[in-house]
């Protein structure tokens, strides 16, 4: 079973591989072994935790494949743990936006990525290298460093590196606010600021 599995993720001679040690295979092949030992009991939900990190563009496309093909093969849900934008807009359906461990906007794929409301979310799109300028541009980086999961502010997470801070933003956590079809934020600034700021910045429209 276990060579078929290996054979089933893409690695070669799985039945002479299968006797092998984990040194004796490529950062790529470590990765679809750990696939291999996931779907090893037809899971309903396969949890991909930065399943592309640390590998070369060519490998990372390659674990994206075989992810995309064992969630077909076996009908599972994959919930995809990630900072990479390109796996998220390449795998996913829905996104989720975290930060200090809070929920800080949802929506589908999309949505996400064209229609984004939250100051973390066009953070993350800012410091994305853009191929469809002719122009080249400086990537936007998110100021400050992330906080003390520790001492995190009764109110939003992001509050101390926003750049549209308000007073409440450090007290109160906001209220879910439903700003599309299943897309949703939590955010102080209110929604017509929130697309006027928006509109300021080109790069994530």
């Amino acid at each position: 079973m276990a060579a078929e599995l290996l054979k089933r993720v893409g690695i070669p001679d799985a039945k002479h591989r299968v006797t092998q040690y984990p040194h004796e295979f490529s950062g790529g092949m470590r990765q679809r072994a750990m696939i291999a030992m996931a779907i090893s009991c037809n899971p309903d939900i396969l949890i991909a935790d930065e399943p592309t990190t640390a590998l070369d563009v060519t490998i990372q496309a390659q674990i994206i494949e075989v992810v995309i093909e064992m969630q077909q093969a076996y009908h599972s849900g994959v919930i995809l743990i990630t900072h990479d934008l390109g796996v998220v807009a390449e795998m996913s359906d829905k996104v989720m936006v975290m930060y200090g461990g809070r929920t800080v906007e949802y929506g589908p794929v999309d949505e996400i990525f064209y229609n984004a409301h939250h100051p973390y979310t066009w953070g993350l799109l800012g410091s994305l290298p853009r191929l469809d300028l002719a122009e080249k541009t400086r990537l936007t980086p998110i100021r400050g460093n992330p906080p003390d999961l520790m001492l995190l502010p009764e109110g939003c997470p992001f509050s101390g590196r926003c750049g549209y801070e308000r007073p409440e933003c450090r007290a109160v956590w906001p209220q879910l606010e439903i700003v599309g079809p299943e897309h949703g934020v939590h955010c102080h600034i209110p929604a017509d600021e929130r697309l006027a700021r928006r509109a300021e910045l080109p790069r994530f429209l």
